[in-house]
C-alpha cells in the first residue's frame, strides 16, 4: 500500500509543474481575450526605443548584482583567491542558464561545480557555496515577501477578494526570520556531520546576504516597471508588493523559468487595473521583459562563449588550456540546449501565429502556394524536432550537432518562404552560426533513435507546445471553426494552415510515446561473467588507481563492457533498477562514453541507472549524466608512508603486537597454491565465523566466501604457534602500489581478543614495507545519512534502512573502528535519480547486499 501510494505521489509531483503551467495558461487567457493578438504584437513594435534600452541596462547591472551572491559564499567558504573575472564569468553563465530553468540552483550549481572545481575549491565547498547562495536567496525573498504579504491587503481593489493564503504567508515568514536570526546570534557551535563541519554565518554576513539579495529582486524589478513608467496608474510601491509575490510564485511552481506562472500570476495580482489600454500596456511589458531579462542574456551567454572559442581555439594546444576546454564542455551542452529550445519555440510560435500581411502579398507573385503551405508545415515539424535534439545536444552526443546545423538551416529556408519572416531567420542564423564551431564538445556516439529523455526533459517539451497550442487558438479566436478549414488552401489561410500543422504535429507526438512506449524489451537473461572475462577483468582491475574494482571477481554482478573492452561497469538489475557498484574500471579516457552507453541501455529495458559508492574523481561524469548526488559515508584511507605506532592513539595496537608475538603467533602472505592449499581451514574459519556473529553472508558490496573468488587474490594470514590459521583477510593490491585493500575478513572464534587488531597492523606494515602508498579501510555501506526532523525524505528512509542493517552488520561501528587509525576520510556517493525514485534505489541496493527481502529484517 505504501509503494503504491509513493509512486502515485511520485507521478503527481512530477506532473505539478505542467499543471501549474495549464491553471497559468488559463488564466493568461482569461486576462487577454478581451485583446486581439494584433494590438499585443503592435504595442510591441510601439514601444519607444530609450525604454527598452534602459530595461536592458538595468538588466546588465541585476546580473552583476547576482554575481554578489558568489562573491559573499566564496568569502564565507575561505576561497578569496579567486579572481574577480572568474568569478564574474561563472556566475553570469550560471544564471543566464538557471533563469530560463525550473530547477534554476541545481541547474546553475551543476555549471558552477565544474568551474569551481578547477580553480582549487573542494567538493564539499562547492556544496556549502550553493547552500549559502540558496539560503540567501531565501532571506531576500522571505524579507521581501513578509513585507509584500502584509502591504498586499492594502493595494488589494475592493473587487478582489483577500485570499486567507496571506496571512499564512506573513506568519511563515516572519517564523521563519526569526528562528533564522536567532540562531545566528546565539548558536556558535560549528555544526559537525561526520568529520563535515557547517557552520552558521556572522550577523554581518547574514545581513550582506539579505542586503544582495534584496536588492537583487529590487532591480529585477525594476527591468519590468521602466517598461510600464508613465503608463500605467501604480505606484512604485505598491508595484514592487505584487512583482515580489508573483515571482516568489513563479519560482515555488519549478515551471522552467516561471514562464507563464509568473505572468498570471502578476496580471492577476493588477487585476484593479481596468481599463483596457493600460491592461493591454502591462501584457505587452511583460512579454517583453520576458525577452529582455531571461531570454536576451541566455542568447548573449551563448554568444560570449562562442568569442571565446573562436579566439583561443589555438591556445587549446596547449596544455594549459586543457582546464579550459573541459569548463567549456560542461557549460556549452547546457547553454546550447536552451538555445535549441528556444529555436524550436520561435518556430512553432511562428506557425501558431499569422504571417505578415506585406510579406504575404509580396511573396503571391514569387512562389506558389504549394511552397508556402508545405513551408509553413516544415516549419512546424522542425520546431518540434529541435526541442527533441535538444536533449540530445545536452548529453553532448554527436548525431544531434550534425542534425541540429540541419534542421536549424531548413529552418531558416522554411522562415524566409513561409511569410518571408526574416526576424526569426536572423535569430536562427545566429544559433546556428553560434554551434558551428563547437563540434569538438559533441564527440559522445549514440543513435537519436535511443536517446534517454528524463521527466522533467518531457514536461519542458510539453509546456513548449501546450503554450503554442494556446498561443495559435488565441491568434484565430474570431475565426468560426468548421470542418471546411481544414481543406482550404489560400495565401490568407493561416488558420487552416495552423490546424494542419498541429494536426501532423500530434500525429509525430503520438507515434512518438507509442514508440517509446512499445519499445521497452523484456528484461535479458543476463548471465554471469565467465572464468575468461573475468581474467581479462582482473588485468584492467590491477592497473586501475583503486582496488574497489576487485569487488568484480565476485562473480555476482554483471559485467557491462565498452566496445573496445578497455573499461567496464559492474552491475546488479532489479526490476526497476540497474545498479553499477562504484565508479567504472580501466581507462580513463573511455568513461565518459561508457557511463552514457550504460545508462541508455538500462533506458532501453524500462530500468533507471543508479551508481553506489561513486568516488568524488568522478562526480563531474554523473551530473553530466543528469543525476543528482548524495552522500552515502566516508572511505577511510590510511596513509601508510606516515603510519607508525607511536603515540598514546595506538596504545592498544602496539599492545595487541606485543602480546601476539609473545604468544608466538605470526603474521604471513599467501599466494597461488599456498591458498589452495589452506581453502579448506579458510572455509572452516568463515562457517565458525558466521555461526558465532548468526548472520548470513552478504554480497555485491561486500565480499563472501567463494574458493573461485578467493583463488584470484593474495590471503594475509595469521598463524598460531603451531602453523595454524587463526584469522586471515583476502588483499586487494594494484601494481602501480598506488593502493592496497582488504575485502573479506574472518577470524576463528576461539582466538585470543585482539587478533583482528594484531591482523590490521601487520598488514599496514607489510604494506609500507613492499612500498603501498595508502590503505583503504573501506566504508559502512548507507552511513552519513541525515536523521534531523526537517532532513529529506529520501535522508529519512535511508537512515531507516541503515538502522535495520545495523541490527545486523554493525555497519555503524565500522566507522569508530576504522577511526583509531587516524585514516584520511574520502566522502562516496549515491549518485540517482532525484525524488522518491533515490529511497526506492536504496532499498533496492539495500536487497542486493543483503542477498534477498528477507535478509533485510533476518540474519
Amino acid at each position: 500500500m505504501n509503494s503504491e501510494f509513493s509512486q502515485v505521489f511520485q507521478k503527481a509531483a512530477q506532473l505539478l509543474p505542467i499543471i501549474l503551467f495549464a491553471c497559468a495558461l488559463y488564466m493568461v487567457h482569461s486576462q487577454l481575450k478581451a485583446h486581439s493578438l494584433g494590438d499585443i504584437l503592435g504595442l510591441l513594435t510601439a514601444m519607444p526605443l530609450p525604454m527598452m534600452a534602459a530595461a536592458f541596462a538595468l538588466t546588465v547591472v541585476n546580473y552583476l548584482v547576482l554575481a554578489g551572491y558568489d562573491w559573499l559564499a566564496l568569502r564565507f567558504t575561505g576561497y578569496r583567491q579567486i579572481p574577480l573575472p572568474k568569478m564574474l564569468a561563472a556566475a553570469l553563465i550560471s544564471y543566464s542558464i538557471s533563469n530560463n530553468t525550473g530547477h534554476a540552483w541545481a541547474a546553475g550549481g551543476s555549471v558552477r561545480y565544474r568551474f569551481y572545481s578547477k580553480w582549487g575549491v573542494q567538493g564539499w565547498d562547492i556544496i556549502k557555496i550553493s547552500l549559502f547562495q540558496t539560503v540567501t536567496y531565501l532571506l531576500g525573498a522571505l524579507s521581501l515577501g513578509l513585507v509584500g504579504s502584509l502591504l498586499l491587503p492594502h493595494y488589494l481593489s475592493s473587487q478582489v477578494t483577500e485570499p486567507p493564503v496571506i496571512h499564512w504567508v506573513s506568519g511563515v515568514c516572519a517564523m521563519t526570520l526569526l528562528a533564522y536570526w536567532l540562531a545566528i546570534f546565539l548558536w556558535r557551535k560549528p555544526i559537525m556531520l561526520k568529520g563535515f563541519e557547517l557552520t552558521l554565518p556572522s550577523p554581518a554576513m547574514t545581513l550582506a546576504q539579505t542586503l544582495v539579495s534584496g536588492i537583487d529582486v529590487v532591480l529585477s524589478s525594476l527591468v519590468l516597471w521602466v517598461l510600464l513608467l508613465g503608463k500605467v496608474d501604480i505606484g512604485i510601491g505598491a508595484f514592487l508588493v505584487v512583482f515580489v509575490v508573483a515571482q516568489v510564485v513563479g519560482v515555488i511552481s519549478q515551471v522552467p523559468g516561471g514562464i507563464g506562472v509568473f505572468e498570471s500570476a502578476f496580471l492577476w495580482l493588477m487585476s484593479d487595473i481596468e481599463t483596457t489600454d493600460q491592461h493591454l500596456l502591462l501584457i505587452g511589458a511583460l512579454l517583453l521583459y520576458r525577452i529582455i531579462y531571461y531570454f536576451l542574456p541566455l542568447l548573449l551567454a551563448g554568444i560570449g562563449l562562442l568569442v571565446y572559442e573562436l579566439g583561443h581555439r589555438a591556445l587549446l594546444l596547449a596544455e594549459s588550456a586543457d582546464t579550459v576546454k573541459r569548463l567549456l564542455s560542461a557549460v556549452i551542452p547546457q547553454l546550447y540546449s536552451l538555445l535549441l529550445l528556444l529555436a524550436g519555440g520561435l518556430l512553432l510560435v511562428s506557425g501558431s501565429i499569422p504571417a505578415n500581411s506585406q510579406a504575404m502579398a509580396w511573396l503571391c507573385g514569387l512562389l506558389p502556394l504549394p511552397v508556402i503551405e508545405l513551408s509553413h508545415l516544415a516549419g512546424s515539424l522542425i520546431g518540434l524536432l529541435l526541442l527533441f535534439l535538444a536533449r540530445g545536444i545536452r548529453l553532448k552526443m554527436d548525431a544531434a550537432w550534425y542534425a541540429s546545423l540541419l534542421l536549424l538551416g531548413l529552418g531558416i529556408l522554411s522562415a524566409l518562404l513561409k511569410g518571408f519572416d526574416w526576424r526569426e531567420a536572423l535569430v536562427l542564423s545566429v544559433i546556428f552560426l553560434m554551434l558551428l564551431p563547437t563540434r569538438s564538445h559533441f564527440h559522445y556516439r549514440s543513435s537519436l533513435l535511443h536517446m534517454p529523455f528524463s521527466t522533467s526533459w518531457l514536461m519542458t517539451v510539453l509546456m513548449v507546445l501546450a503554450g503554442s497550442v494556446w498561443l495559435g487558438f488565441f491568434a484565430y479566436q474570431d475565426v468560426e471553426y468548421a470542418d471546411q478549414l481544414w481543406w482550404q488552401f489560400s495565401y490568407e489561410g493561416d488558420a487552416p494552415r495552423f490546424l494542419r500543422a498541429w494536426l501532423i504535429l500530434t500525429v509525430v507526438m503520438v507515434v512518438f510515446c507509442l514508440s517509446r512506449l512499445l519499445r521497452v524489451a523484456p528484461p535479458p537473461a543476463f548471465s554471469k561473467p565467465s572464468e575468461a572475462e573475468l581474467d581479462e577483468a582482473q588485468h584492467l582491475i590491477k592497473n586501475s588507481q583503486q582496488t574497489q574494482g576487485y569487488l568484480a571477481l565476485l562473480g555476482d554482478k554483471h559485467l557491462f563492457w565498452n566496445a573496445d573492452r578497455n573499461a567496464f561497469i559492474m552491475y546488479a538489475t532489479s526490476p526497476q533498477f540497474w545498479i553499477a557498484m562504484g565508479d567504472p574500471v580501466g581507462e580513463l579516457s573511455a568513461f565518459e562514453e561508457l557511463l552514457w552507453d550504460f545508462i541508455e541501455q538500462a533506458d532501453r529495458y524500462g530500468a533507471k541507472a543508479v551508481f553506489y559508492q561513486v568516488s568524488p574523481e568522478c562526480l563531474p561524469h554523473y551530473l553530466d549524466l543528469g543525476l543528482s548526488l548524495f552522500k552515502l559515508g566516508e572511505e577511510a584511507r590510511v596513509d601508510l608512508s606516515a603510519f607508525n605506532l607511536k603515540g598514546k592513539r595506538h596504545d592498544n595496537e602496539r599492545s595487541a603486537r606485543n602480546k601476539f608475538a609473545k604468544l608466538g603467533f605470526g603474521f604471513e602472505i599467501l599466494t597461488g597454491q599456498a591458498v589452495e592449499t589452506q581453502l579448506p581451514r579458510l572455509r572452516q574459519i568463515s562457517d565458525a565465523w558466521l555461526a558465532n556473529k548468526n548472520t548470513r553472508e552478504k554480497g555485491f558490496s561486500l565480499g563472501f566466501f567463494s574458493e573461485p573468488y578467493l583463488r584470484r587474490t593474495p590471503v594475509a594470514a595469521i598463524k598460531d604457534p603451531t602453523g595454524q590459521i587463526m584469522a586471515f583477510a583476502n588483499l586487494w593490491e594494484t601494481l602501480n602500489h598506488q593502493e592496497l585493500s582488504i575485502d573479506l575478513m574472518r577470524y576463528d572464534p576461539s582466538s585470543p581478543k585482539g587478533i583482528m587488531d594484531f591482523l590490521f597492523v601487520e598488514l599496514m606494515l607489510w604494506g609500507q614495507q613492499e612500498g603501498y602508498q595508502r590503505f583503504s579501510l573501506g566504508m559502512a555501506p548507507l552511513a552519513g545519512l541525515e536523521r534531523r526532523r526537517l532532513a529529506p525524505l529520501w535522508h529519512k528512509i535511508g537512515a531507516v534502512i541503515f538502522d535495520v542493517g545495523d541490527q545486523f552488520y554493525n555497519f555503524e561501528g565500522l566507522y569508530e573502528y576504522k577511526a583509531k587509525y587516524l585514516p584520511q576520510w574520502q566522502p562516496r556517493y549515491l549518485a540517482a535519480p532525484t525524488g522518491l525514485a533515490m529511497p526506492r534505489a536504496l532499498m533496492a541496493i539495500t536487497r542486493q547486499i543483503s542477498g534477498s527481502w528477507q535478509g533485510i529484517v533476518s540474519k
